[in-house]
Order: structure tokens, then sequence, then C-alpha cells
């Protein structure tokens, strides 16, 4: 007798119940999920639904992440397809070609990172759909609000929806975003999230954006100001982007029959070993950690790196191995994906099947064997110099030769050039491995160019330091430190004198100045030291400009130019919402803090102005800057409006309304938000008498005075009103206004608009016919000399009278006659001979003599120009 039971045989009955999932599993879904990965099974969703662009938007206040939206321009959801894809596993059934797999992607991935999840849809044939989920709720059933239709609309046009279809997700209550305490700890925090966050998408979905079916960008949205940066775009990073491979026969396919019927097949690939780049090491990770398995299902990256069992990893002499798994629906069985689509796990099936594939005599023991012989056939260098970087602009002269004709240069790299900025104090240089370019401190500029042998030694130095890293995308950190050692060494040596004398001049010693002058986070601030010791200062590596980024400046990534000015200037207008009377308090304080934080900088040591409260100062004054964006851009409407009412008086619509900003702008800076007076009420005085100004200085060719123009309306309206004679006309006019007959007949005579000289004129030609000539042509005879022709008639005799003064008699009355300079007639040698009683042949000589002392003549060069 036995207490075992078969479950297959026991008797389970015929009853059932309803497991309804608690609402509290919102809490536990998708805790495996990191924001690359959450953010790429989201676009996995908008990739399915039909999507060829996503955008990822991450809206911040002061450095901090309040938001992220997620926004694409697939086919949308109706508010019945919407309530199935927030439904836990109720999302869309999935076709084999879908990146979509579990029914879950959007609610995992969504409530892994922030609290709240909501949904704007539309299809652009029903109503927008919009729902928001909670993840903090309990009891038996999970409850989700629906937004209204016309709400959601209002929204999705906000949020820049512009296609007839599209769908944005938007996260909020976030978690993992970084809650320093200083505003620089924050925005390095982001933009090193930024930068590692668009490399693994780049890498997740690189077929898909190499192929151009999906385009991803990621960009900031400033709350504060409501401006965003430049959108960076999501570059592909392939894998085995190579242009040949480290063996011969490679790559080589190894299938594998699986149990099941269904066949794997293994790619496999040996890399280069002698090849660097972004697609050896990959997001910062040496090539050691890739090697491994590469997992895609329908062209989505699903496992990067590993070999899941089939050989241990980490292996040094198998880091050239890297092999792809295409993933089909006949090997699923084999192998599983998780939910969250970060890795793979190969079955016991599948891994018996690759271990025991032949593929004409190709295995995967001879896949590693031969990996690892050209991992060691690659150690096997010969020992030779290699090539330097090129040598560049501002480097020391007789470098270039000398390198070119001993070591020559890599074609791989930029050339290293030298120029001139300003940074910290203690800093000697800063550096931009990508571009190859090396910054020289300005600061100490005048020192060291004193010295040119010492400048020409120091630029020789920082080359041979630098160029092996010429053209790397990222330095590792231990290289890192180690410029950074040698940095100090060189600044210490080179800038000696100029911070001895910075300390002479404040007041304080050689060593209260080192220790005062370092930065907030070094780790030897405060330590008691000798003149000689050196003090560590941080390089600026600067990573350069990628070639995924705009070219355009970022704060001009969203600017949109239209021909028409004023067409342009209302849909600026409609970016900025109108301001309550709280909003402009605020805005009007911010200014105020901006303003004085500027003063503040300003009156801050340059070394001061990167301390954390420098820096603090900064974003403050930076800050008002934005309201001051924000405050001119609520009302340009109001411009616009104020505007309109002085058309037709000498100046074009769009003139009139950038002199009314430049009143604006000087309102914003006049307004005083304890008064209690709205602001646009106020700016309108401000912006009435910019234009007023305007007219009266631009408006006509004659400038009236100030106060005629302000009364200029009235006038003509009064001149028009009367009749008779014009004097009779004047002084009624006169009267009315209570002005002299005299200010008003100067007024009325030049009321019509100057003609122009291009204005046509029909005059009588010679043969009887009429033609449109311009005024110009009438006024000015063609045939007349110009001034400048008048002028050379009148200087040219009297230069060439200063020229034969300074001759001989003879000789001068030889060229007068030969040439006939004093108005008669040219004559022959014979005749200038019997007037001067001499022979034709002596006056010949006489002549020709006299000619060529001329030519030299200083006198003579300024009658070439008569030529």
């Amino acid at each position: 007798m036995t207490d075992r039971i078969d479950v297959d045989e026991a008797d389970l009955g015929e009853g059932t119940v309803v497991l309804a999932p608690d609402a509290s599993i919102l809490a536990a879904i998708g805790r495996g999920h990191t924001l690359a990965s959450a953010l790429a099974d989201l676009i996995d969703n908008s990739f399915d639904a039909g999507a060829t662009r996503v955008s990822i938007r991450f809206v911040t206040q002061n450095a901090v992440v309040r938001s992220i939206r997620i926004r694409d321009d697939g086919c949308g959801m109706t508010i019945a397809q919407l309530q199935h894809a927030m439904t836990l596993g109720g999302g869309s059934e999935h076709s084999g070609s879908d990146q979509g797999h579990f029914r879950v992607g959007l609610k995992a991935a969504s409530l892994s990172q922030a609290r709240i999840l909501t949904v704007f849809s539309t299809t652009g044939f029903s109503p927008a759909a919009g729902m928001r989920l909670d993840r903090a709720q309990s009891g038996p059933q999970i409850r989700a609000q629906v937004i209204d239709a016309g709400a959601a609309a209002s929204v999705l046009q906000k949020r820049g929806l512009d296609a007839d279809s599209g769908t944005v997700v938007e996260w909020s209550g976030l978690e993992s975003v970084s809650e320093a305490s200083t505003y620089h700890a924050r925005r390095n925090w982001f933009e090193a999230m930024i930068v590692q966050l668009r490399d693994e998408l780049g890498l997740t979905f690189h077929r898909l954006i190499a192929d151009e079916r999906i385009r991803i960008e990621i960009d900031e949205l400033d709350e504060s100001s409501n401006d965003s940066g430049a959108p960076r775009v999501v570059k592909p990073i392939d894998p085995f982007e190579f242009e040949r491979w480290g063996s011969t026969g490679y790559p080589r396919a190894l299938d594998a029959e699986l149990a099941g019927g269904g066949r794997l097949t293994l790619t496999c690939y040996i890399l280069p070993p002698a090849v660097e780049g972004p697609h050896v090491k990959m997001l910062g990770r040496p090539r050691v950690a890739w090697q491994g398995l590469f997992v895609y299902r329908n062209d989505r990256l699903l496992h990067t790196g590993g070999w899941l069992q089939l050989h241990p990893d980490g292996g040094v002499d198998t880091q050239l191995a890297r092999a792809v798994i295409e993933l089909t629906s006949d090997v699923l069985d084999a192998v599983a994906m998780n939910a969250e689509k970060r890795g793979v796990v190969l079955r016991p099936s599948a891994m018996q099947a690759l271990e025991h594939a032949r593929t004409d005599g190709f295995s995967l023991k001879a896949y590693f064997d031969d990996a690892r012989e050209v991992w060691r056939r690659g150690q096997q260098r010969e020992l030779r110099a290699q090539p330097f970087a090129a040598v560049g602009e501002g480097a020391p002269s007789g470098l270039e030769s000398l390198v070119e004709k001993t070591l020559g240069v890599r074609d791989d790299a930029p050339a290293i050039s030298f120029g001139w900025v300003e940074l910290a104090p203690r800093q000697l240089y800063s550096f931009e491995p990508l571009t190859g370019l090396v910054w020289l401190n300005s600061q100490h500029r005048v020192e060291l160019e004193a010295d040119p042998p010492r400048l020409e030694l120091l630029k020789t130095s920082i080359f041979l330091l630098l160029e092996a890293h010429a053209g790397k995308e990222r330095l590792a950190g231990h290289t890192r430190q180690r410029l950074d050692v040698v940095h100090a060494a060189l600044a210490s040596v080179a800038i000696r004198g100029h911070v001895e004398d910075v300390s002479r001049e404040s007041g304080r010693g050689p060593r209260e100045v080192t220790a005062q002058d370092l930065p907030d986070d070094d780790p030897d601030r405060g330590r008691a030291g000798d003149d000689d010791e050196l003090v560590l200062v941080e390089s600026i590596f600067i990573s350069g400009r990628d070639p995924y980024e705009p070219l355009a400046d970022p704060a001009l990534a969203d600017v949109h130019i239209d021909d028409d000015v004023l067409k342009d200037l209302l849909r600026r207008a409609k970016d900025f919402p109108l301001l309550s009377a709280h909003e402009e308090v605020e805005l009007a304080h911010e200014i105020e803090v901006g303003v004085f934080a500027a003063e503040r900088i300003a009156w801050l040591a340059h070394e001061d102005r990167v301390t954390a409260n420098g820096l603090d100062l900064q974003w403050l004054a930076r800050n008002g800057e934005r309201a001051i964006d924000r405050m001119v851009g609520s009302n340009l409407r109001l411009v616009l409006h104020i505007a309109k009412g002085y058309q037709n008086r000498g100046l074009e619509l769009a003139d009139l309304v950038q002199e009314g900003i430049t009143g604006l702008l000087r309102a914003v800076q006049k307004f005083d938000r304890f008064h209690g007076t709205k602001f646009s009420t106020y700016s309108t005085w401000w912006i009435r008498q910019a234009i007023t100004r305007a007219l009266a200085d631009q408006g006509r060719t004659i400038r009236f005075p100030v106060h005629i123009a302000e009364k200029l309306p009235d006038l003509i309206k009064a001149w028009k009103d009367t009749s008779g004679i014009s004097a009779q006309r004047i002084n009624d006019v006169a009267e009315a206004l209570d002005e002299a007959p005299a200010s008003v007949r100067a007024v009325i005579n030049n009321l019509d608009a100057p003609y122009s000289l291009d204005w046509p004129v029909l005059i009588e030609a010679a043969d009887g016919e009429t033609e449109w000539v311009s005024l110009a042509d009438e006024l000015v005879d063609a045939n007349d000399l110009t001034q400048e022709e008048h002028f050379e008639r009148a200087m040219l005799p009297l230069q060439v009278k200063s020229l034969l003064d300074t001759l001989g008699d003879r000789e001068a009355n030889v060229i007068r006659l030969r040439f006939g300079i004093d108005g008669d007639a040219p004559r022959t040698l014979d005749a200038v001979g019997e007037s001067i009683g001499v022979t034709r042949e002596r006056a010949r000589q006489i002549e020709a003599k006299t000619l060529d002392a001329l030519r030299d003549s200083e006198l003579a060069k300024s009658l070439r120009a008569y030529l």
C-alpha cells in the first residue's frame, strides 16, 4: 500500500470558480522592467499599431522629471479598444509578426515606472478616447477613470498630435528619478540617463531603425517655460555591423533539429580582433561582456550577450564570438522569452539540439575553437610603432612633418587641433575625443604666449598624451583617471605663475588660494600641502556633436519659419496660453528674482560661479529669462490687436507689431506686481506709445514733430471737412484744433509723400510717340558728365603741369610741343627741333630721355589712374 496519488487519476469534480485578480496586483506587475525596457515595450505596441514615428518626451521642472510622454502616429484606438487594452491580459490578439506577445505590456511597463498611467488615443474616424489607471488600488476590482472625449481631443492637440490618428501615453508619479538636493547633480543624472536610454533603444531596435521602418526621438520639455529642446534621434547600434570578419568562411549557420519538429538556426560570427568602435564596446561596456547569443524576434532584439549555459560566460578567449538566433513561431516552445522581453531562456530541448547539431562538419565546439584561434592569433602582434593621429590647426610648427615622416598618420582618427576658450582657473585644457579638439584655457593665454618655447613644448606634450584617444566616443573610467593625473601635473608646471599672481593680488598666500579654489566635490579640499602639491582637477572630456543630433542650435529645434511674418507670429502666439492674474504675479516674481540673480552673478568671481551657490544663481537667472519669454509670448495677441488699429499710417502691419513688441518688453521690465493692476492693462499704454513714436519717426520721409503726429488724424479729418480756398481752409483748421496757421500750412503742404526717383513719368519722345520713363531720367541729363568725370577733367591738367614743372625748361618745352599739352596740335620732331633750335635727331633724343625719366618719377605714378 502506498500514499502516492496520481493527480490525473483523482476525481477532481466538475465545479469551477472564477479567480478574479485583486487590484493590488497592479503594484506587483512589471517589476523586472528597467526604464529602457519599459519604453521599448511601449514602442513595440506602437509599431504593431502601424506607427512609423515615436516621440519620447521627458517633462522636467528644475531638472526633476515630472512625467514622461510617449507619442506615436499609429492607427489609434476607439474607447472600446482602449478599455480592452487597459484590462490585464486583455490586449488585442497578436499575430506571429507582431512585437507584442503577452498582452500585459502597456500596463506592466507603465506601472513599473509610474504610479499613474494615462492614455489618450484617436483613430481619426471616431471620438477621441482617454483613460487613466492609478496603481494605488485595493479590493476585488480594478477600476480606471474614463476621460471625456472632448477633453481627450483637447489634450491630444496640446500634445502635438497633428496626425489623423495616434496615441499618447503619459506616465506621472514617477519613482525612479533623481531627487538630489542640488540642481547640478540632478542635471548630470538626467543627461547621463538620456544618453544611456538612447543607446539602449538604438541597440534594441537597430534593425527597424536602420531600415527606416521606425524613427524614435527623445526630447525634454521644460514645464516652467514650456520650451522643448532639440530632439535626440535614436541611432542604430548594430552588434554585427562590420565590413569583414575575423575568420574565413564566417558567418556560418548551424542548424539544430528540435525534438518537437521545428528547426533552430544559430548564425555564428567571429569579430575581427583589432576592430574598435561603438559596435564593439556597446553602451560603454567592454567587448568581453558582449560575447554570446543575440536573440531576435521579428527584427526586435530580445537578448544581448551571454551563452545561456551553452558555454561559460565571460571567457576572454571567446570574446570575439557572437551568435544570432531568430525566433520563429515553430521554436517558441524551445526558446522562451520573459514578460519584459529583456532576455530568453533556452529550454533543455533547445540546448540539447544545439549541442548535438552538425552542419557540414561544423559544430558548436568547432565554433568556439575557431573563436579561440582567432583571439590567439590576434594577440601575437608584430612589435612595431603605431601611427599617430593627424596634426591639425594650432599645433606646434614642425610636429606635422615629423609625425608624417616617421610614424605615419591614422586614417580612422580626427586631427588634433588646438584653440583657446575660457575654463576654470586651475584647468589647463579640455578635450573633445570625437572631434580631436583641444581647448587651452584662455585665462593663461598671455602668460603662455609670452614664452613661445614653453607653449610649444606644452602643446607637444598634450598632443602625445591625447592622440591615442582621438576619435573615441567614450573613454573608460581608468583612462580618464590617468589623464586627470597627467593633466594636474602639466597644470601645476604650466600655470603656477598665474596662480601665484592671483594669490598676491587677492591678499592671500598660495596655500590658501589652493585650498579655496578647489571644486566642492574635490576629495582633497581643505587638505594642507606644500606649494609643490599637485591639485587633481578633473579634465573636461566633451563627447562632441553627435552625428544623429540636429545640426541646428537646440534652442531653435522647434522653430518653424513661415514666409508670412504675421502668420508665423500668430502660430507662435498660439503656443503660449493666456495668463491669469495669479500667473502674471508669479511670472513677475520670477523675473524680479532672475534680475537680482543676474546682478549677483556679475559680481561673482569666475571660480565662485561653478560652486553650488553660483550654479543656483545661474539657474534663477535663466528661469527669469524664461519667465520674460512666457510673459511676452502670452501677450503677443494683445500687441497684434493694438497694431491693427494703426494701419495705413505709413508703416506696414509687421513693422507696427515689431515696434509694439518693443513696448511690450519695456512694460515687462517696468511692471510692478504690487500695484494690483493686470499686466495687459498696464502694458497697453507702453505698446501704444512705442507704436505712435515709431509712426512719428519712421512713418514719413519728412518727419513731423511728435505732438503734430498725434494730432495728424484729427487734422486730416478737419481738412477734409472744410471747403473753399486754401488760405480760408487752413485758418478754419487752425481755429478748430487751436494750432497756429503756419503749423497747419506746413503739415498740409507735406501731407503727400515725396515722389521717388523711380516714379514713372509719361513723356513724348522725339518721334511723337509717348513712353514711360523714371523721374530720375527726366531730372538728370543722361549725356552729362558724372561728378567723377568732372573731377578728373579738372585735376588731370593740374597734375600734368605739376609733373612738367619738375623738368628743365628745354625738356618741358619738348614734351609740351611734341604732345600738344598746351592746347595746340601735336608737332612733328622736325617742327619741335626747329622751334627750340636743334636738329630733328637731337629733339628725338631729348624726348626719349625725358620720357624715361618721367616713367620712374613718383608723380608720374599718380597719372596711371587716368589710363
